[in-house]
């Protein structure tokens, strides 16, 4: 059994969510028939998912290896963390509170629109240089740099923007103290699921996410892995419906759906074949290509698979992929903590860097000096793209870039040797970049509006 789906299992049967099997049982089998018993088990899973989920959603088969010390403590935090459908409908009722309180700041203050993603970029930034209260709600210790550099370049004064973020922090500080207080027991209630054409809807209450029937699958897989449990108690699938509605909710509540934009499929295949990277530093249970990830959210991510966010992530060895969100305040960090990373690694540490070419921020230019890359690239933006960042609920699943990307390969000396960045390796990776959006709308018959073309 996997480390980590062991810890996983252990918790489980401490809350109920799996009976232990009868030590009769345990009894009669033989050890090598128990072994190939759970052998079998997941090549089982494995062609299930291959044959369910399809060969562009996720990997399958591949996942990093990682030390039991480190997911045992990945474990032990996600087990104090509560998630709950109507805590996270609350929640999202406030953030879309203080969203339109963003919009509004825009007019009051006569300045241009600001971005849909601007909340998103204060919740990340506010997260950088204090530990966190509430995964989405900023707190009255908040940093609050990346909405007052929005509001900045949105036209306005240092003087005027300092004060709006100081009103924003203030009110984000005064909802936070009002949903701690409150009690968000489900009790009896469930979330009803639904099939709609090609999606499934779960909804609880009044409140309704979707979802591909594809992703759906991913979900109830990656959750049948990391909980050990089979889904054919109703108790079990209650519980993996109330996971799957808190976990679509929580990526709803973020407009910034280019934060969440992943590589294709045939990067990551080519940076598997190349350096068999096969984690991501900055990925969902929705867009992560393995089974294995760092995230955003280990609170609502942890059931599929996610190991916490990667500011939390030490590992000594392997070969990572970063495609992290495209906020210049957060690419420092990830270079910041990437190198301590690589200055203690004992084994073979590589990341593989993915982020817009912007060489005048100072997270570019961290990348690009450190002595720790070896190799990196540009793809131009009319050459490359990527798969949307809400790709489980829309029609289509790729669009083209929006800047120039650059990709930094980060190695230190053990990994130079065992994975070698060759002109073959990079060649391949911008073939791969290329984007697939004229080939999918063909297929799907689409003009660029999204609407079908009808058949003359």
């Amino acid at each position: 059994m996997d480390p980590l789906d062991a810890i996983l299992a252990s918790m489980a049967q401490k809350t109920g969510n799996v009976l232990k099997k009868p030590v009769a049982e345990k009894q009669v089998k033989a050890p090598s028939d128990a072994k190939d018993t759970a052998v079998a088990k997941r090549k089982r899973e494995e062609q299930d998912a291959d044959e369910s989920t399809g060969q562009g959603i996720w990997n399958p088969t591949a996942f990093q290896q990682l030390p039991d010390a480190l997911l045992h403590k990945v474990a032990d935090r996600a087990a104090k963390m509560t998630v709950t459908p109507p805590k996270e409908i609350a929640r999202q009722q406030i953030v879309r509170q203080l969203c339109q309180k963003i919009r509004r700041a825009s007019e009051q203050m006569g300045i241009n629109k600001l971005p849909n993603s601007t909340y998103e970029t204060w919740q990340f930034t506010s997260r950088l240089t204090v530990a966190e209260v509430d995964p989405l709600i900023p707190h009255a210790s908040s940093d609050y740099s990346g909405l007052f550099e929005e509001l900045i370049k949105a036209g306005a004064t240092r003087t005027g923007a300092k004060k709006k973020c100081q009103e924003l922090t203030k009110e984000a500080e005064k909802q936070l103290r009002r949903f701690s207080q409150q009690n968000f027991d489900s009790g009896k209630k469930k979330a009803r699921v639904t099939q709609e054409s090609d999606m499934m809807v779960l909804t609880y209450g009044q409140t309704s996410v979707k979802v591909g029937l594809q992703h759906y699958e991913k979900l109830r897989l990656l959750y049948k892995r990391r909980n050990q449990v089979e889904l054919t108690k109703p108790q079990d699938q209650r519980a993996f419906e109330a996971a799957v509605f808190s976990l679509l909710l929580r990526y709803d509540t973020l407009d910034g759906g280019g934060f969440q934009a992943a590589l294709n499929e045939e990067c990551f295949d080519t940076l598997l074949r190349h350096f068999d990277c096969k984690m991501e530093c900055f990925a969902s249970p929705l867009n992560s290509r393995y089974s294995r990830f760092c995230s955003a959210f280990l609170d609502t991510d942890a059931a599929f698979g996610s190991v916490g966010s990667f500011f939390d992530f030490t590992p000594r060895t392997g070969c990572f992929e970063a495609n992290p969100p495209f906020i210049p305040q957060l690419i420092k960090r990830m270079a910041d903590h990437m190198s301590a990373l690589l200055d203690a690694a004992d084994g073979a540490l590589m990341f593989i860097i993915i982020i817009p070419a912007w060489k005048e921020t100072e997270g570019w230019k961290l990348l690009h000096a450190s002595r720790y890359n070896q190799q990196d690239m540009i793809v131009a933006q009319k050459d490359h793209g990527y798969c949307e960042g809400k790709q489980q609920i829309r029609k289509t699943r790729w669009r083209i870039a929006s800047f120039d990307t650059s990709v930094f390969f980060w190695q230190n000396a053990k990994a130079t040797q065992k994975w070698p960045v060759t002109k073959a390796a990079m060649d391949d990776l911008r073939e791969a970049f290329r984007s697939k959006q004229a080939e999918e709308r063909e297929t799907l018959g689409l003009r660029n509006s999204g609407k079908r073309v009808r058949a003359m």
